[in-house]
């Protein structure tokens, strides 16, 4: 199958799986550009088959020759294909159909109307609808407990939702209560703020955040957006255009300068610029303080490197988070500690030091680099290959190429990506053809394709990551793609494209043989439902 094509399944299953999953509240306006009520919205919703509420319901929509309907999870259908549209799993003994109806389990309609424009996801026992170009959340009984009288809407998260009136947003409950006052000019919200509660609100051109019950915790008098996302503390950009240092709880350490930040904190200590490269910790005290031209290495144990890159007689050389100096060694070059060592250039060439400062793996390679799940890559004789943190050869310097396949994008969380870490995957190369290691030096993909790309990770909190890899199949350029378990280091059910783990044991796909056909399978591989790609 072509490589266009694939792509743009794979760009679809990103967008409607990864990015908007069902408890994900779209804001009502956008839906009309992101969830159109037409055949292109039909094509999309193939990919966006939901185990959800299992126990409760045990029905999945699929679609089968241009109509949708219900399956169950041995993939029979238990309402045969009738409906232009159904895009959600049950709610509470309800479905939405169409773009106005809602059914029960025995497919009896149970609620219609013809005026609705549109009717969302149910979430905290409401849905947002939309009738005569008005935004309002009905009950699974279709009884409207909130009129359609907003402009837009989200969907309800955590009991609460945003509308929007006269061009500005307020938070609301589930009994349409006001929580705020209409005067949010902009605002994120979902599943990504639910960890602490908190939503990033902009009021008269500054940000701040409010909580569920649309209190002000963090003051809207920030340039730059305050997200607490995965950690409690966060770096802003004051009104004044000075930095401050914020906490979850409201509290505001307020910085003397306009620091810029580098990411999160390690173990306490924030990597700073301001002119040059320092260190403040989360208290706001300055470690380091930034100087013209000198640079930081901040590693993830609060332990640094600095130099002063004005004076090109003296190199790199380490402390501890305590400030105090690791060894009197200055080094050529150095890197980050990472699993207890630190790679660092003497004599034009690369080893690693221990945190006491003594010397690993004595200084041999071209290049080297950070330890991720027990290994390392690095390059000798011009070839490279991965060590252990003995010095050992895992993998022997050969190949020609050997970059790590990690994601660094807006599809993976933090959390995920500090999965794959544990078992990283490689693209090498070797005599122009391209293959994928892991950490343990286990072939995961032969190195025979002309080139090969990976597409994203997803993380399963009840299997692990699953990396997405594009590969070319022969001289024509063909691509298609497979799916590689991480932590295993094994490819998964090679016989599909595009595979996607649904949860309850089984998994999404196309097979190679017939790639016309979606098929839904179990862990065997063994397909209990498909579908032609039609319209």
């Amino acid at each position: 199958m072509k490589k266009t094509l694939f792509k743009i399944l794979g760009a679809t299953l990103i967008a409607s799986v990864v990015m908007i999953p069902p408890s994900w509240p779209a804001d009502a306006a956008s839906a009309s550009v992101m969830q159109p009520w037409d055949k292109a919205q039909e094509h999309v919703e193939l990919y966006q088959i939901w185990f959800a509420d299992r126990a409760e319901n045990g029905l999945i929509p699929v679609r089968q020759k241009q109509k949708w309907g219900f399956i169950n999870y041995q993939g029979k259908f238990v309402l045969k294909p009738q409906y232009q549209l159904a895009r959600e799993p049950f709610y509470q003994g309800v479905a939405v159909v169409n773009k106005n109806q809602l059914i029960n389990r025995a497919g009896k309609v149970v609620f219609q109307d013809k005026n609705i424009e549109y009717i969302g996801s149910f979430n905290d026992g409401l849905a947002i609808a939309k009738k005569k170009g008005k935004v309002g959340f009905m009950n699974t009984k279709g009884t409207f407990v909130i009129a359609p009288s907003y402009e837009e809407g989200t969907g309800f998260y955590n009991q609460v939702a945003f509308v929007k009136k006269d061009g500005k947003w307020a938070l609301i409950d589930t009994n349409g209560k006001t929580l705020t006052p209409f005067n949010i000019e902009a605002k994120e919200f979902g599943p990504t703020y639910g960890k602490f509660g908190l939503y990033p609100v902009k009021i008269d051109g500054l940000w701040g955040c409010i909580d569920n019950k649309g209190k002000m915790v963090i003051p809207a008098e920030f340039e730059s957006k305050v997200e607490f996302t995965e950690s409690d503390i966060e770096f802003g950009l004051y009104k004044d255009s000075h930095s401050a240092i914020i906490q979850k709880d409201g509290s505001i350490i307020h910085l003397d300068k306009n620091y810029r930040a580098f990411g999160e904190p390690q173990a306490g200590l924030w990597k700073v610029q301001w002119g040059g490269e320092g260190i403040i910790d989360v208290t706001g005290h300055v470690v380091v303080e930034p100087q013209d031209e000198q640079k930081i290495i901040l590693s993830g144990d609060g332990s640094y490197a600095v130099k002063e890159m004005s004076e090109k007689d003296i190199g790199w050389k380490y402390y501890n988070k305590n400030q105090t100096a690791l060894s009197d060694t200055y080094f050529a070059d150095a890197k980050a500690f990472s699993e207890g060592l630190a790679a660092v250039k003497l004599d034009q060439k690369w080893g690693y030091i221990t945190k006491q400062g003594q010397i690993k793996v004595p200084n041999q390679y071209e290049e080297a680099n950070l330890f991720l799940g027990g290994s390392a890559v690095i390059r000798k004789g011009g070839k490279y290959g991965l060590i252990g943190q003995k010095g050992e050869m895992i993998v022997p310097a050969k190949y020609d190429e050997m970059v790590p396949l990690v994601q660094h994008d807006g599809f993976i969380n933090s959390s995920s990506e500090k999965v794959t870490t544990l078992n990283p995957l490689y693209r090498v190369k070797l005599n122009n053809n391209v293959g994928i290691l892991d950490s343990r030096g286990k072939i995961v993909m032969d190195v025979k394709y002309p080139d090969l790309y990976l597409d994203y990770i997803e993380y399963f909190h009840d299997i692990g990551p699953i990396a997405t890899v594009w590969y070319t199949v022969n001289a024509k350029g063909d691509m298609i793609s497979t799916s590689i378990d991480i932590q295993k280091g094994k490819r998964i059910f090679p016989q599909y494209s595009s595979v996607y783990y649904l949860g309850d044991g089984m998994y999404s796909g196309f097979p190679l043989a017939n790639p016309s056909k979606y098929a839904i399978f179990n862990a065997n591989g063994k397909t209990v439902f498909s579908s032609g790609i039609d319209g």
